[in-house]
């Protein structure tokens, strides 16, 4: 037999098949022996896999005992020991190095018969070239009319729906509708376009967020692990992955995204319909991420597991009202000790109108200055940076603890260009698209104090030639922005795409070109687009002023705001 590889949806049929073919080669007294990996808690979580235990399939009358739970090194060093006529099967192969692939292709040309179930791509590419028999099952579609390419599940990841393509779209869209309209009808508004945060990847035009800068905010998190090595070289392994947890995941926003981008993702939140809908997206999606409904100081005490990265937005405030300004101190040592790499923090501030009279036993306000001295005492970073509110639309300062010091910003694309693994060229291309977000934080200086160059934004048709007054480098701008500006083509209309936090009240924002008011809208609270047609005869340079109705000073800071802009066009 050689080498037999097979490959397939899940569900296909795979482990079926190989213990169908060990039991027949048991039952002709030939040696047999069942491998799993130990590398990979996917795998090493389940309470079946260890030696002894039963591999089983969706066929229950199909079962097999474990010989071995190995790293890829010993396993190569038992296949070196086989001889001739002995069989190894290597289920769920995915969860071993490549660097295993030699050792198969050695042992069955020493007369070893080797299976391997479900291998990695870069396994594959391993194999490329060599001589061995691929299985690929194939499984119909529900529609029974083309073959299944994709599967989807509906309660958990053991039995999935096979679709194609064309019948894929249209069930994902289906449950999407069947989730919006579920969290329409529920707490806090039902029968409202109204939720607390968005589902990463779901379409949510016409809905009202509460927080609509988590987009804001996982930029924040990407821009973080670009720039460590330690999660980086996780990553960039074949079969390490890197974990991440959400602590007051709420629907999963930021542990969806970050499964997407190729960590294993847990959530923890107390909202039981959070948890609802934010499995209900994974299951649907195929995503292995671990939520569960607890309450956070609960499970960071019954918790012995630790995490890459860590977040928690605003939440530790609401252990505190609850069950006192202690048990939050409690909550935030716990998290440090349970972060390794890279700790994000988002607190409310009892300075805040919402938490003014909440943590009634706080000894002193918590601020943004109480957050740094509790991180600098408590959480042993080599690092910590800060990122006020406001930029890049973020509603309240973040903090990021780096337990080892992290490269220094604007070094994104120097790690990308030396990615080599294919696993890594995958998420490149998404990193990239995303690095476009976050250039002003790659290249963020120290902190908003003082007027910044007009150039860490989208600008189309014009170039700055002088800096920017009531513009700072965090994309806010001041009740009067002036700036000088050049023009690099000819121009018909003017586009200014900006943010305003939901709970300002509505301004006027007005537009002029030397002087000239082009245009004046009122605005809103959240996002805003204001366009009208602009032309000016061919010159060298041009004034444009933007003078905003309504304008506030933060909480410590200075600085006078009236919103951010996104991008800024001549057309």
């Amino acid at each position: 037999m050689g080498l037999k590889v097979y490959e397939g949806l899940p569900a296909s049929g795979k482990t079926k098949a190989i213990i169908s073919e060990m039991d027949r080669r048991r039952s002709f007294g030939d040696r047999v022996m069942l491998v799993l990996s130990n590398e990979h808690e996917e795998l090493t979580r389940r309470p079946n896999v260890r030696e002894g235990g039963m591999m089983g399939c969706r066929d229950s009358t199909k079962k097999f005992p474990i010989d071995r739970v190995i790293g890829t090194a010993e396993a190569c060093e038992l296949l070196a020991e086989q001889v001739a006529g002995t069989l190894i099967a290597f289920d769920e192969a995915q969860y071993f190095n490549p660097k295993i692939v030699p050792a198969w292709l050695d042992a069955s040309e020493r007369g070893v018969d080797i299976l391997v179930g479900t291998p990695s791509q870069m396994q594959l590419q391993a194999l490329n070239g060599a001589q061995y028999d691929l299985k690929k099952l194939e499984v119909m579609c529900s529609c029974q009319k083309r073959n299944a390419t994709r599967v989807m599940y509906s309660k958990d990841l053991t039995y999935p729906a096979h679709l194609c393509d064309r019948c894929y779209h249209a069930r994902m869209k289906d449950e999407e509708k069947k989730l919006l309209k579920l969290v329409q009808e529920s707490e806090p508004f039902p029968g409202e376009l109204h939720t607390y945060q968005p589902f990463f990847g779901i379409d949510m035009y016409g809905w009202k967020l509460v927080r609509n800068d988590c987009p804001a905010r996982f930029d924040i998190i990407l821009d973080a692990v670009a720039r460590s090595d330690s999660v980086q070289e996780k990553l960039s392994d074949p079969v390490k992955q890197p974990a991440f947890i959400d602590l007051g995941c709420c629907s999963g926003f930021f542990s969806h995204g970050m499964a997407e981008q190729g960590f294993r993702s847990h959530g923890v939140d107390v909202a039981e319909h959070f948890i609802l809908w934010a499995n209900q997206v994974a299951f649907s999606k195929g995503q292995a991420i671990d939520y569960k409904c607890q309450d956070l100081l609960d499970f960071l005490r019954t918790s012995d597991k630790t995490y890459d990265v860590v977040s928690t937005f605003a939440t530790v405030q609401w252990v505190m009202d609850q069950r006192g300004y202690e048990a939050g101190i409690e909550c935030f040592q716990r998290i440090f000790e349970k972060t390794s790499s890279i700790c994000i923090v988002e607190m409310g501030y009892t300075t805040e109108d919402i938490y003014r009279m909440k943590i009634k036993d706080r000894p002193s306000e918590i601020d943004r200055q109480w957050v740094m001295n509790l991180m600098e005492s408590f959480g042993k970073f080599s690092q910590i940076e800060f990122h006020p509110a406001g930029e890049g639309g973020i509603w309240r300062d973040i903090f990021v603890g780096f337990k080892k010091k992290p490269m220094a910003r604007g070094r994104v694309d120097t790690i990308l260009k030396n990615v080599s693994t294919s696993f890594l060229q995958s998420k490149k291309i998404q990193v990239r698209k995303l690095i476009k977000k976050i250039e002003s934080l790659v290249r963020r200086k120290s902190g908003p104090e003082k007027t910044a160059d007009f150039d860490l934004f989208p600008l189309t048709g014009m170039l700055p030639v002088s800096k920017g007054d009531g513009y700072w480098d965090d994309r806010w701008v001041g009740p009067r922005f002036v700036a000088k500006l050049k023009p690099v083509q000819e121009f018909h209309k003017f586009r200014l795409e900006g943010w305003r936090p939901e709970d300002f009240p509505s301004a006027s924002v007005s537009i002029s070109l030397e002087g000239q008011e082009i245009c004046s809208k009122e605005v809103e609270g959240g996002f805003f687009v204001i366009e009208a047609q602009a032309q000016f005869p061919s010159r060298d340079e041009l004034s444009l002023e933007i003078l905003t109705s309504y304008s506030t000073s933060p909480t410590n800071d200075s600085r006078d705001l009236s919103f951010v802009i996104k991008s800024l066009d001549f057309l």
